[in-house]
């Protein structure tokens, strides 16, 4: 069976590029030049089965890659922000707005206590109807987790570990290393420099997981970087720039966790970076690391 692939689907921060009524250097280029400096909001696809993030660019990620989205069975939720979660579109879930396929497959949403409550405030509940009843209805379910569990995916062999992330703490917000047949992506988007119970626990699987693909949030593009905008700072709360991405891939090598050919990348831009796609190439690729774009393969 082919090796499962870590799918892109977009690499956006919240406003998008060219984002909504922005008219800065890198929005004005992106809608000139077309092609990767387009950018849908953040979300990723893990061997068909697996998704990370499901925001408000679902529909476009659907068209662009239905062959491979139509085996979703389980949708990873980082945290609740709206340009990671955009609960109303899981309804269409159901008959009546889709032929689903195999109505008998339930498709599995997973995340934190302020994801849950995200979703029952955007369902449509009647009157103290219980999430459970409007989920069974469009053959929906949902898992709550906290940070640091381990949880599987039976149905498609996935062993899913979870670490918190340094972004909104309020939501529970986490990053992601899922291990799917035999091949295990390091999804770690919308956080700064992790916490150090994080570190810690990560360090704690040395011997026991080897990362084939790692993806870290670069909201920050080039900030604090030389070839970056002049008197930029580093971003290391919350979101992450360049020589903080730098530092993290310095610590998973020293930690031992990445395998041998690990292909390491970059994700999460926004405008506010003020990079263009290959500005930020010339920067990472001398240094091994790939530049997230929508539809790229990892």
């Amino acid at each position: 069976m082919e090796s499962p692939k870590l799918l892109v689907l977009g690499s956006a921060a919240a406003e998008g590029v060219p984002a909504l009524f922005c008219d800065c250097r890198v929005c004005r280029e992106a809608a000139a030049k077309g092609g990767p400096d387009v950018r849908a909001r953040t979300s990723y696809n893990f061997g068909g089965e697996v998704q990370i993030d499901f925001g408000p660019d679902a529909l476009q990620a659907w068209q662009a890659h239905r062959d491979v989205l139509r085996r979703m069975r389980h949708i990873l939720v980082t945290h609740s922000h709206e340009d990671h979660l955009q609960p109303s579109d899981l309804l269409y879930h159901s008959r009546g707005f889709a032929a689903v396929p195999a109505l008998d497959e339930v498709l599995t949403i997973h995340g934190t206590a302020p994801t849950r409550r995200r979703i029952e405030r955007e369902f449509w509940l009647g009157n103290k109807e219980p999430l459970e009843t409007k989920l069974g209805q469009s053959r929906l379910a949902f898992h709550e987790f906290r940070p640091f569990d381990a949880f599987e995916l039976p149905d498609c062999g996935a062993l899913v570990r979870t670490f918190a992330a340094d972004h909104w703490e309020e939501l529970q917000p986490c990053v992601y290393l899922v291990t799917l047949r035999g091949r295990t992506a390091f999804v770690c988007n919308d956080t700064g420099w992790l916490p150090d119970a994080s570190w810690d626990a990560l360090a704690k699987l040395r011997g026991e997981v080897a990362i084939d693909v790692a993806v870290l949030d670069d909201t920050g593009m080039l900030h604090g970087a030389p070839e970056g905008p002049a008197g930029s700072e580093v971003w290391t709360r919350g979101h992450m720039s360049a020589p903080t991405i730098l530092r993290a891939y310095d610590k998973l090598d020293a930690l031992g966790l990445l395998a041998p050919g690990c292909v390491r990348a970059v994700n999460h831009f926004s405008h506010n970076g003020g990079s263009t796609h290959d500005e930020m190439r010339a920067f990472y690729e001398p240094r091994g690391i790939v530049v997230g774009r929508d539809g790229l393969e990892l």
